[in-house]
């Protein structure tokens, strides 16, 4: 039986009173019903403009925040967000535009990504995030009302760099690691212009090539456009199905490219249908070998969003 997927059915929601509704896109650019994937709804009321945004795929609540303007330029209250599965992304309190006291942040599993103090919108005190899988990432602590010490971890729990921030911009020495525990670099700064640069092999030999230093993720069969290539091998429109509206889908997929060149934490940003969504989300789990990012004469790892694109045939 072929299933007919009626877009413009999805939203039954009618205006009333000072309620606003608008449209978006993937990337957040306002849309039309039919190319839309988030919903949003704006709400006067006696404290503010009250603003809530929908995944447009399940109607689940992706934003709700309280702004002290039609026009939700600035918030002013508690904001909160979340995950397409429907648990918190990011919780906290701003105040004219301006984040004030604990911020904290999730991942999608539930794990606590980042934990912050914030005082008119400047991070106050201690900073602590962590990698997906539960390991510290990173841990800045305050020295004195200009400085800090920020220091970093691999996900094994390896060091990877530790240095000192003045006035939030990198000053000083900063050392960086290989994964293997050995030193990588040592750079000094200067209010965040580097002044000296030292690299070392994860054997210990000094490098003295630095023009390869810092590189980002690329795909081994031929860059960027085997990786266009790649997806477009494999994509396909689900069997059975017919939009009206539109004859274009967009699902967006985040991943890592870990340290040795694997995709990693793979995971749909914006859903569209479980159909679409697990299609676009197998291709980019199944993908070949990248080569590594590297950020100071280590491999890193590389966050990517990639929308991957459905077309309907006429």
């Amino acid at each position: 039986m072929r299933l007919v997927y009626m877009l413009s059915f999805l939203i039954s929601i009618s205006a009333a009173g000072q309620k606003q509704e608008n449209y978006y896109d993937y990337n957040w650019k306002a849309c039309e019903p039919e190319d839309a994937r988030f919903y949003s709804t704006v709400e006067k009321t006696d404290s503010g403009w009250l603003r809530r945004d929908y995944y447009l795929s399940n109607m689940q609540l992706q934003m709700q925040a309280l702004y002290e303007d039609a026009a939700c330029k600035s918030i002013n209250g508690y904001a909160f967000y979340y995950h397409p599965n429907g648990r918190p992304s990011t919780l906290g309190r701003v105040l004219h535009n301006k984040k004030e006291g604990i911020y904290v942040r999730y991942y999608s599993n539930g794990m606590m990504a980042d934990s912050a103090m914030y005082h008119n919108g400047v991070p106050a005190g201690s900073r602590i995030m962590w990698h997906h899988n539960g390991y510290m990432s990173d841990s800045i602590a305050h020295v004195n009302d200009s400085m800090n010490v920020h220091i970093g971890w691999f996900d094994n729990g390896g060091i990877s760099f530790a240095g000192y921030l003045l006035k939030e911009k990198k000053h000083g020495k900063w050392k960086y690691f290989h994964r293997n525990g050995s030193l990588s670099g040592e750079l000094v700064f200067d209010k965040g212009e580097i002044v000296s640069v030292k690299y070392y092999n994860d054997d210990g030999a000094e490098q003295p090539d630095t023009s390869r230093a810092n590189s980002d993720a690329v795909f081994k069969s031929g860059g960027t456009a085997g990786w266009v290539k790649y997806m477009e091998k494999n994509l396909y429109w689900p069997p059975g199905f017919a939009i009206k509206n539109t004859n274009k889908v967009v699902v967006v997929v985040s991943f890592v490219v870990d340290e040795e060149g694997k995709v990693q934490e793979a995971e749909v940003t914006v859903p569209f249908h479980k159909e679409f969504d697990s299609i676009a989300l197998r291709i980019i789990k199944n993908s070949p070998a990248w080569k590594p990012a590297i950020a100071q004469n280590r491999k890193v790892k590389n966050y990517f969003r990639q929308p991957v694109t459905f077309q309907q045939d006429e």
